[in-house]
């Protein structure tokens, strides 16, 4: 176990150089930016505080309409930064020679990467709340809604966490992975405007299905929001899809010669 802990010491270290903190806070500065769009919008200030406006749940949507857009990106760009800092030098064959094995190189390194964005996501979460109460929300916060979603998008985060790591190991051109953040942005995107039977097969469009309002006609021109049920599938699905991924990328890995 002290071994252990060295070695995720070490790793650590090096993030050092990576200007990780930088990346995360552009990030949420950007995620937060687009809550306070709704935040401050006169539309939604007039109705705060009226029944059926859910103004938490509101916020919270636009918050993931965020993730969806931004979050592919944000971890493909740190992914591969961890990853490449190993390229440097040849540092594979360093940490090898030092006692490291294949396996533990390749969940240390993943372990200490997500434990980070675990700390940034929890952040955005307080961030989403001390919002919320600033501009005025003064109805109970719905803590069971936002503690299931904090913790499906920490699993949809998780698996495309997998997949992007699985590239970044296996090839040592980190433009690949930076690429595929980029599609998956854009195929999150298209696949909110798909039915959720063709979007389900795109990992990348799960933060949008955690969404828990819709709008309904009631009227001619008028609209209310409707309340829909918290999805469970995002966060069963991508727990399993990231444990397979990282399971069967740390296999195939194991067998290469860095």
């Amino acid at each position: 176990m002290a071994n252990k802990m060295k070695k995720i010491l070490v790793e650590n270290k090096k993030h050092q150089r990576l200007y990780l903190p930088i990346i995360f806070l552009l990030f949420l500065f950007i995620d937060m930016g687009v809550v306070l769009m709704t935040a401050l919008n006169s539309n939604f200030q007039n109705t705060i505080n009226q029944p059926g406006s859910y103004p938490w749940l509101q916020l919270i949507n636009s918050y993931l309409m965020a993730k969806v857009i931004f979050t592919p990106t944000l971890l493909a760009v740190v992914i591969s930064r961890v990853v490449d800092i190993e390229n440097i030098g040849d540092m594979w064959k360093t940490l090898k020679t030092s006692g490291w094995s294949m396996e533990e190189i390749f969940n240390i390194k993943f372990l200490v990467i997500f434990f980070k964005y675990i700390i940034f996501q929890i952040l955005e979460g307080v961030l989403l709340v001390f919002i919320g109460r600033k501009i005025g929300i003064t109805i109970p916060i719905p803590l069971g809604r936002l503690i299931m979603t904090l913790l499906s998008i920490i699993a949809i985060s998780f698996a495309i966490m997998a997949i992007h790591y699985f590239l970044a190991m296996r090839y040592e051109n980190q433009l690949i992975g930076l690429a595929l953040g980029v599609c998956g942005s854009l195929s999150g995107i298209i696949g909110t405007f798909l039915p959720l039977s063709i979007s389900r097969f795109i990992p990348y469009s799960y933060y949008a299905h955690l969404i828990s309002t819709e709008f309904i006609q009631i009227g001619k021109e008028q609209w209310a929001l409707k309340l829909v049920p918290l999805r469970l599938y995002p966060l069963l699905v991508s727990i399993l899809l990231g444990n397979f991924v990282f399971f069967l990328s740390r296999r195939k890995l194991k067998r290469l010669d860095f």
